[in-house]
């Protein structure tokens, strides 16, 4: 009966936040880039982790579209290590995005021509947003990892509300 319990695993549910992540990666790795190439020059904004982390968070989502096409113990079992992971990485976005919202942009313009102000101030408003819109994405992105562990975990025989005998979820 073991066979049957992965059936159980709600093959919908799993797409749709399958692709939630990786909407939520995008994002991160889009923001990222926008960071990165218009940030000032900072030894902070230098490690491109947004682009990295993001990636990593990525990788849950497209687990997800394989275990619910695929129903295979090994392959939810290392959805649930790759969320676990994405976790961390999520942590390292909203730690990179929360100390990068103001740092490092802040300059003297005083003296510079008007349309280089100009281009700095709206540069630095797209810098901020992409801050924000990584920050967004990761929190986001932290919740719907957080849920596919969790469902990844309810298809696993070794979950306490599996019943052996039947192979069905035990509905408490």
């Amino acid at each position: 009966m073991d066979r049957y319990r992965y059936f159980i695993f709600n093959q919908r549910n799993m797409v749709v936040l399958g692709l939630f992540q990786i909407a939520f990666s995008t994002v991160c790795v889009v923001s990222g880039f926008i960071d990165g190439v218009f940030r000032t020059e900072s030894q902070l904004g230098k490690t491109r982790a947004p682009i990295w982390a993001g990636m990593v968070m990525g990788v849950p989502g497209v687990l997800a579209l394989f275990s619910s096409q695929r129903k295979n113990p090994v392959l939810v079992n290392v959805l649930i290590v790759a969320s676990i992971i994405s976790c961390v990485a999520i942590l390292i976005v909203i730690v990179y995005s929360s100390l990068t919202l103001n740092y490092g942009e802040e300059e003297e313009l005083s003296s510079a021509p008007v349309h280089v102000i100009h281009t700095k101030f709206v540069l630095n408003k797209v810098v901020k947003g992409a801050n924000v819109a990584m920050l967004a994405a990761s929190v986001s992105s932290a919740f719907v990892v957080l849920v596919i562990a969790y469902l990844g975990c309810r298809s696993l025989p070794c979950c306490s509300c599996y019943d052996s005998v039947t192979g069905m979820v035990s509905e408490e």
